[in-house]
């Protein structure tokens, strides 16, 4: 029996160590850890570490800025301490402590399927639990106090199952100081484990004499989070009302219900699953119901209900639930191999007995024969052993689950996870030093999401991420992130609201401004049933060619060629205009886009002046893309379009100057429509378009697609109600976006742009800020470069 645990002992520490060098490894395989969460924990470290005595947990100095911070800091607090006692590199402090916090789950979930069940299987979740794929991709991506607590949980429910093993005064501090420990380090942790708790006493104090406890047993359960909360209590009462009041934002809702809703698909197995639990306890402990069961089944329950959270109106990240329901699945999958392999034993060892039985019973003239054979089953008997099958039955359902079940990960796919994840390199790590050491401490940068998060931790400055809204927890830091996002992909941003069917819609304008030749301007619809605007319409000024003559001679110019004279916004309550004045020495453009109070119509107006009485204007020819389909009766003052995907009805205007149209269609919805404006040899010439787009859904155009002459005579329609003159709506213009003032009123002073050589999407997004003297090049390498704003 001794020698037997020593084995089991030593097996156990074999696969401790065997997870944590694999964590550990897969973490540093790119020198840094991967993910951009790591930028996070750092820049909460120092924000605890450079505070001093007093320190404000609830408050962060880098991170969206600076401001309120809810992030838990029970990991924070141990490994800062860490940091200071030994002075090691502050990522692979992270590493570590990361990697041996993910490696104790495996010890835990040994502990707790022993203590329920018995050794073979606790072996068994435990070689499961060191190649799980959840686990370790939230090691990945940086989810370092998630780490934390998915071995805190498991270790006080093993303590509340082993109870009677301890005396009370042991039991209640440790599992008093685990619960607070749980509190501490992190939020959703902390409803999940209080809802599991809180779920198995009220069942247990309900169904006490059918799972065979008693209520004060139940109610005593309760002493430890009592105790637990009362530890942390300064902290809780103030982040408690902090996160009821700052978690509320419609953006991330909105954002969080497109983007981080569980299908059913997904989540409806998992608790068909539930009831498998029953059977085994039935097996096993000659009951279905009692008290460890009651708390593996909730374990799986309650995360499972919580990812439904949005149907009462309550958002956050339900992927993250299933984090939590990832043991008990493993330890569920670990049963049914260690059950399988021991009937599977069984069937072997009863099928050899009776196959012995009648060998001993046959008297025929072949008895040599068959003594031959007895003799060789012996010795297959002597090593086919019970031990011996039950452990190869093991380890081939354990290659089965590795090779083929997805919650396993073996290290190629580990390798494409953490290269997925990787967000840092030396390069970038590089850029980070130089900012730590040639910018002011209170330098406010702007860049992306990961590089923003790694850069506000490592480098210690305020830092504005352009992160998108389903990852954000505080109302603060949707503003910030919001125009972060915008000052890296645009200029200008406005809309308008208008009625339409009853209902309010908005048509948005994006402007790259004259420095950009992308979209200028772009259009979209925005649809109320879905968070992100469609892009209907797109003008490029490196699509918009100029003809002209200088004392006869022909010349041509693209209009991204022109020198930028004059670029900015106007706006009031009635209307919004951006103004982009370019020129050479022969000539100036300039072009106004605009909308009104109230109106569906971006109105977009070019001005031409020459700038010498021997030039003259002959053509503008210029590219409108649209994302949809003509559709409607040809008139030469306008087209219509339809896009049937997502029921947006779409319409061109031409005000002054009709030009000739030509158009071709390369897909059901991409249309490329040529536009040449006649300029007549003048001076002075001027052209003016009015475009909308809207969603035709609340029209009924569902019902009309079967019939194609319906469809003809609703555009038909919509187009004829658009010429005439328009009723605006006294809706009030949303606030626009103005890069030049939001740069200024929000005292940016540095913006970074990351992968600045790779020539992707963003090439010319980095051409705007090297030709914009707004933006002044401070450093640069292969993968980042820092401007400083002028």
């Amino acid at each position: 029996m001794v020698k037997d645990t020593n084995k089991h002992l030593i097996l156990i520490f074999a696969i401790f160590i065997f997870a944590f060098l694999y964590r550990f490894l897969l973490m540093t395989h790119g020198t840094f850890p991967s993910g951009p969460d790591i930028g996070l924990h750092n820049s909460v470290i120092y924000s605890i570490i450079n505070q001093g005595g007093n320190v404000d947990f609830l408050y962060n100095y880098y991170q969206m800025g600076g401001g309120l911070s809810l992030t838990f800091p029970g990991y924070h607090i141990f490994v800062a301490h860490i940091m200071l006692l030994t002075g090691m590199t502050e990522y692979l402090v992270h590493a570590i402590i990361a990697s041996l916090f993910s490696s104790i789950l495996v010890l835990v979930s040994y502990l707790i399927t022993r203590a329920v069940w018995k050794e073979s299987a606790a072996m068994t979740v435990a070689l499961l639990m060191a190649i799980s794929r959840f686990d370790v991709d939230m090691l990945i991506w940086g989810g370092y106090p998630n780490v934390t607590t998915l071995w805190l949980i498991p270790l006080t429910f093993y303590l509340y199952l082993q109870k009677n093993r301890f005396t009370k005064t042991p039991f209640y501090i440790s599992t008093s100081l685990l619960i607070s420990s749980i509190f501490l380090s992190h939020s959703l942790s902390s409803v999940v484990f209080v809802s599991i708790l809180f779920s198995v006493i009220i069942f247990g104090l309900i169904f006490n004499k059918k799972i065979g406890t008693t209520r004060n047993e139940m109610l005593n359960w309760l002493l430890p989070i009592i105790s637990g909360a009362l530890i942390v209590l300064p902290y809780l009462i103030q982040i408690v009302p902090a996160y009821l009041t700052n978690t509320t934002n419609s953006e991330i809702s909105r954002a969080t219900a497109a983007t981080r809703i569980l299908p059913l698909n997904i989540i409806l197995p998992i608790f068909v699953i539930v009831g498998f639990y029953f059977l085994l306890s039935k097996k096993h402990h000659k009951q279905y119901f009692n008290i460890p069961t009651i708390l593996f089944a909730l374990w799986i329950l309650v995360p499972a209900v919580f990812t439904q959270g949005h149907l009462i109106g309550l958002y956050t990240d339900f992927y993250r639930f299933l984090y939590f329901i990832l043991l008990p699945i493993i330890v569920l999958i670990g049963l049914f191999i260690d059950f399988s392999s021991e009937f599977l034993t069984n069937m072997i060892n009863k099928y050899h007995t009776l196959t012995n039985q009648l060998n001993n019973t046959v008297k025929t003239t072949e008895q040599v024969t068959h003594k031959r054979l007895s003799n060789l089953s012996n010795k297959l008997h002597k090593k086919l052993t019970k031990t011996n099958l039950h452990t190869g039955f093991l380890l081939s359902f354990l290659l089965i689950c590795f090779l083929f079940i997805p919650v396993f990960l073996h290290p190629n796919v580990g390798l494409e996870a953490q290269k997925y994840y990787q967000e840092m390199n030396t390069p970038l790590y590089q850029s980070m030093q130089w900012v730590k050491a040639n910018t002011p401490d209170d330098a406010t940068f702007l860049t992306e999401a990961s590089y923003g998060w790694w850069l506000a931790g490592f480098a210690q400055r305020p830092t504005w991420s352009a992160l998108e809204p389903q990852f954000l927890s505080l109302s603060r830091e949707v503003p910030i992130a919001q125009t972060a996002t915008n000052i890296l992909d645009t200029d200008y941003l406005f809309e308008s609201s208008f009625k339409h069917s009853g209902e309010i819609l908005n048509i948005q304008i994006r402007e790259d401004g004259g420095y950009m030749a992308r979209h200028n301007p772009q259009i979209f619809a925005c649809l109320n049933w879905t968070y992100t605007p469609y892009s209907f319409f797109n003008f490029n000024s490196n699509q918009t060619k100029i003809l002209y003559e200088v004392n006869g001679t022909p010349k041509s110019v693209a209009l991204d060629k022109l020198h930028v004279i004059d670029m900015h916004m106007e706006n009031d309550t009635q209307h919004v205009t951006v103004s982009i004045t370019r020129g050479n020495e022969y000539f100036t453009c300039t072009q106004f886009t605009t909308v009104y109070q109230g109106s569906k119509f971006v109105n977009i107006t070019i001005l031409f002046e020459a700038m010498a009485e021997n030039v003259s204007l002959s053509w503008m020819q210029t590219l409108l893309d649209v994302n949809a389909s003509p559709m409607g009766s040809e008139k030469p003052v306008t087209i219509g379009f339809l896009a049937k995907s997502v029921d947006v009805f779409g319409q061109v205007i031409f005000n002054k100057n009709i030009p000739e149209v030509n158009s071709r269609s390369y897909d059901i919805e991409d249309t490329c429509v040529y536009l040449d404006y006649n300029l007549g040899g003048k001076q002075h010439a001027e052209t003016q378009i009015s475009l909308t787009a809207y969603s035709v859904v609340y029209d009924g155009i569902h019902a009309l697609y079967h019939n194609n002459t319906a469809v003809n005579d609703f555009i038909n329609k919509q187009i004829d109600v658009n010429l005439e003159p328009e009723n605006r709506d006294n809706i009030p213009l949303p606030t626009p976006f103005n890069y030049q003032t939001e740069l200024k009123v929000n005292e940016i002073n540095y913006i970074a742009i990351t992968r600045y050589y790779e020539k992707d999407s963003n090439a010319a997004m980095k051409l705007k800020f090297v030709n914009d003297p707004l933006f002044n090049l401070v450093f640069i390498n292969p993968e980042v470069a820092i401007f400083k704003v002028s």
